[in-house]
């Protein structure tokens, strides 16, 4: 039960930082702070965003599997 709940904080921690990566650059994609920088700016930070939503994918997987077996 321990691990299912360190799990579940890391799964927590990297959708959390996944979505405000995807925020952070649609924001700078619409408002264009920086002019054209931002929109360069914006579709790296997009890009990059999937890094720890997949991460949080694997970990959800983990969390499934961990549930699964009862432990």
């Amino acid at each position: 039960m321990g691990e299912l709940k360190v799990l579940e904080k890391t799964y927590r921690k990297f959708i959390s930082v996944g979505l405000l990566m995807l925020l952070l650059g649609f924001a700078l994609l619409i408002f264009k702070p920086l002019g054209r920088a931002s929109l360069y700016l914006g579709l790296i930070i997009f890009a990059l965003a999937f890094i720890p939503l997949e991460l949080a994918k694997r970990t959800a997987r983990k969390m499934a599997m961990v549930a699964f077996r009862g432990e």
